[in-house]
């Protein structure tokens, strides 16, 4: 693996990089921002955007951006222009090969597959409340130190500690590989700098979780307008005789991607070509109200099902 320019890393909670949550965080030098914005709650979603900005005085200038939001881990250079994201669990299930990728200036520069960060080992102990009190994993070990900061960044240096435990280090502005094998001696005499405090913000509040659909610009709600034009009612699901599937990508100039808009007929469980299409045809001619977006994102992905009868 070759990598250019050295990263600082910001360590957040253990549960909170694969969230699919919108957040925004600085380099350890206060020069640099990243905020990445997720379209959708769904677990490990990639779609989204992350911007990189500069700071002048007290505004901030985008540099570049990344047309994808970053899950997992991520770090940001001093200098701003790398950013790197390790990708360690899938539907919150642990990797057993990690993926590490990193950006120069918004384009991917390289990846690497690596072993199962050794975090995972410490978090199932804790999980099942056998922490030992002898062994590596024990709370006064350097291991156990390995394991509860498994990426981080400090002096130019990569430090990953993965299962067995095993330590390989990187030094990133020189491009070369430091060290991989035990590393217990090794971690003592390199880590020497504990993590610094997190500084990776979730915007977490209610106005980032739209939990509605959006209306018309008319100000009709979605599933009336739709049982007006196929002549059908709004149904609980108990005496629904038709389940409309609609999803789409709506942007914050009012243009939409629709990705999904199909009617099945209850008693046959079977897609009903006529009615989907006129769904379509309907969903089409809609301008639809963009007021349910969260604040600053470009674009969110609404997804819903709906009963008729």
């Amino acid at each position: 693996m070759r990598f250019i320019l050295a990263l600082i890393l910001f360590p957040v909670l253990s549960f909170a990089q694969h969230k699919s949550v919108s957040y925004e965080m600085m380099n350890e030098i206060g020069t640099f921002q990243l905020v990445s914005l997720t379209f959708s709650h769904e677990l490990d979603n990639t779609e989204g955007i992350t911007y990189v900005l500069s700071k002048h005085d007290e505004h901030f200038d985008t540099v570049y951006q990344i047309d994808q939001f970053l899950n997992g881990w991520v770090a940001l250079s001093n200098d701003g222009q790398t950013v790197a994201q390790l990708i360690s669990e899938k539907s919150k299930e642990p990797l057993d090969n990690c993926v590490l990728s990193m950006y120069r200036n918004g384009k991917l520069f390289d990846t690497a597959k690596l072993d199962r960060l050794v975090h995972y080992e410490l978090l199932a102990a804790r999980t099942r409340n056998r922490l030992p009190k002898s062994g590596w994993l024990r709370n006064d070990s350097i291991y156990h130190q390995m394991a509860t900061h498994p990426f981080y960044v400090t002096d130019d240096k990569l430090f990953l500690s993965f299962d067995n435990p095993k330590l390989a280090v990187f030094d990133l502005n020189q491009m070369f590989h430091i060290y991989t094998g035990n590393g217990a001696n090794h971690f003592l005499q390199n880590y020497y700098s504990l993590p610094n405090a997190p500084r990776r913000t979730e915007f977490d509040s209610e106005e980032y979780f739209p939990n509605e659909f959006p209306k018309t610009q008319k100000g009709e709600v979605f599933v009336d307008a739709l049982s007006k034009e196929l002549e059908f009612e709004k149904a609980i699901p108990e005496e629904a005789k038709f389940r409309a599937e609609v999803e789409f990508k709506l942007n914050i100039d009012g243009s939409f991607e629709l990705r999904e808009a199909v009617i099945y007929n209850i008693g046959t469980n079977e897609k009903d070509e006529e009615l989907s299409t006129k769904l379509k045809t309907f969903a089409q001619g809609l301008k639809l109200d963009t007021s349910l977006l969260p604040p600053n994102h470009p674009s969110w992905i609404f997804s819903q099902i709906f009963w008729l009868k």
